[in-house]
């Protein structure tokens, strides 16, 4: 029981109990009552300055366990980047220069993922960055070897197609004018030459060099032009050009092969003397076609080449 207070009654000479009204009591009670809470709050300030509290220390834990995860994430992602890296490398370097293909660029394109800064927050942001990167790299790499595996299934029918012998025997014929800049026997001057001259008689069989599809067969008079022109599409970008003919023994979207005779030397159009004027052009570039056949007339069995196709 609460302890009571008495006071002297002069009058009566006696002690009687002091009487507390409830509104003083209720005042003293919400007076003490926002002490003690704020007593609570300065302790709880005061010690969360110098201590933690366990589910500071719980959180502090669990950042610090991230931050090794996240550590040892990046360090799986740059072994993982090194190895696809050097398959990018061989690819570049010895698949694709092997099946003739242009190089292709492994440089994303992308956002950067940005993070608020922090330790721990830039760990996540490398991490992102450095997964955006690795799968680009991969889903480029994937296309270059779905590219390169449709080659090497047809690298047979390739083979085939590729211009690998001369078009004309060399036996007989020789080069007269070769490929690049030369001068003009019209006019005298520099004019670039985009393939090969071989002067012989008119008449001389004109052979396909590889298997393809006649797609263009010209005829004409005018001296200003290539006269008489059978162009072959042998698909994976190559064309071949035999111009100046005499007489075409082809039609447009007729099918050849390797050593079939396609016409006969001839005169026709710009030309001073009989020859064939030959062309090889990869994705319409011309291209050097010496680099394309043996130029040793004793290592090619033209015989052979020539009976396999009849």
């Amino acid at each position: 029981m609460p302890r009571q207070k008495y006071k002297f009654n002069t009058e009566s000479l006696d002690f009687e109990v002091i009487k507390i009204p409830l509104r003083r009591k209720t005042q003293r009670f919400f007076v003490m009552f926002l002490l003690s809470l704020a007593l609570f709050f300065l302790y709880s300030r005061i010690y969360s300055q110098f201590f933690d509290s366990p589910k500071m220390m719980l959180l502090k834990s669990e950042t610090v366990n991230m931050q090794l995860k996240y550590n040892l994430l990046l360090k799986d992602i740059e072994n993982v980047d090194k190895f696809i890296t050097t398959i990018n490398n061989r690819d570049q370097n010895v698949y694709r220069t092997l099946f003739g293909l242009n190089k292709i660029s492994y440089k994303a394109n992308r956002k950067n993922t940005n993070f608020p800064q922090g330790y721990l927050l830039n760990n996540v942001n490398s991490t992102f960055t450095s997964l955006d990167d690795f799968r680009y790299k991969v889903y480029i790499q994937s296309k270059s070897f779905d590219e390169i595996s449709k080659y090497a299934a047809n690298m047979e029918k390739m083979a085939l197609c590729m211009p690998s012998i001369p078009p004309i025997d060399l036996r007989i014929a020789r080069v007269s004018d070769s490929f690049g800049w030369r001068k003009d026997p019209f006019t005298g001057e520099q004019r670039e030459h985009k393939g090969l001259d071989f002067p012989a008689k008119v008449g001389t069989p004109i052979y396909v060099t590889g298997d393809g599809t006649v797609s263009r067969v010209t005829y004409s008079n005018s001296r200003q032009s290539y006269g008489n022109v059978v162009d072959v599409d042998h698909g994976f970008g190559y064309l071949t050009r035999y111009a100046h003919l005499s007489k075409i023994h082809v039609i447009e979207g007729m099918q050849v092969k390797r050593g079939d005779m396609i016409g006969l030397c001839g005169n026709t159009g710009r030309s001073k003397g009989s020859h064939l004027h030959y062309e090889v052009r990869y994705y319409g570039d011309p291209m050097n076609p010496k680099k394309y056949y043996i130029n040793e007339s004793s290592e090619i069995n033209y015989d052979e080449i020539i009976n396999g196709t009849k």
